[in-house]
């Protein structure tokens, strides 16, 4: 269903009313951030059993291939695969989670008046989670909502929503990247972020917005990107880390970070 087309149920509300597809990027070992992706869902009123939310099973290569380790391989390899798929459907705009991701407390009722924003304006990809803030003033007077440079980097690819447009071509850019060597001119093999930054740089004619505050945190978690830290490889203490780590996380929720 193309994006334009949805209106009507986009009046019924709901993150879903207006994408054709939320992703879960998730590896199958990970079951604990499944269940912990899952609780996330509860909250603004989905679940992994919604028809349009679609587990997608991360890869984990088996070595780096020219990236800088196997882990930023793997996601730079799922990311493409979840643009791929979606691409290939002819999906007319669909919402990319990483399976650390936590919403904001306020996600339900800021989303009931970013969604029609999103419906209304030009965009091809917008970031609802980032590390740092990027410039950018706020479009056609929403205030959550800032237009971004395409030539600004921007850190971060834990949550994302694209349309049909990017999609295409961003899995073209992609595939060619991984075709070069590492540090070729062009753009090789490198973390997806910087990826992503560099298309946006090499196609000023799509547009990128940002919502600001983020929609979505990354949850503190066991890595799957870096080598594990002694605390992460001892069963026992690991159990520990594990605890504190979600205390965190629902300190910071109740902080409204």
């Amino acid at each position: 269903m193309a994006f334009a087309e949805q209106t009507s149920e986009a009046k019924e509300g709901g993150l879903l009313a207006v994408f054709d597809a939320l992703y879960v990027i998730n590896l199958p070992n990970r079951g604990d951030r499944r269940r912990e992706f899952q609780a996330q869902l509860g909250r603004i009123g989905l679940s992994l059993d919604h028809p349009r939310v679609r587990l997608f099973a991360a890869i984990r290569p088996e070595d780096k291939g020219g990236f800088p380790d196997i882990g930023s391989r793997g996601c730079f390899m799922s990311h493409l695969g979840v643009m791929t798929e979606a691409a290939a459907e002819g999906l007319g705009a669909v919402i990319v989670c990483e399976d650390d991701l936590d919403f904001s407390r306020d996600f339900v009722a800021r989303m009931a008046t970013i969604l029609p924003a999103l419906e209304r304006l030009p965009w091809d990809i917008a970031y609802a989670g980032f590390q740092t803030v990027p410039p950018g003033e706020p479009v056609e007077g929403h205030p959550d909502i800032r237009a971004v440079a395409p030539d600004h980097p921007i850190v971060c690819m834990h949550f994302m929503f694209y349309r049909a447009p990017a999609l295409t071509a961003l899995t073209a850019y992609l595939n060619r990247m991984l075709a070069r060597p590492s540090g070729d001119p062009a753009g090789g093999p490198m973390h997806v972020d910087g990826a992503l930054s560099r298309f946006r740089a090499d196609h000023p004619e799509l547009r990128t917005l940002v919502v600001v505050p983020a929609l979505g945190h990354q949850r503190p978690s066991r890595t799957d990107i870096h080598a594990l830290a002694w605390f992460d490889r001892a069963p026992l203490v690991r159990d520990v880390v594990t605890k504190l780590r979600r205390l965190r996380a629902r300190l910071r929720a109740l902080a409204g970070c």
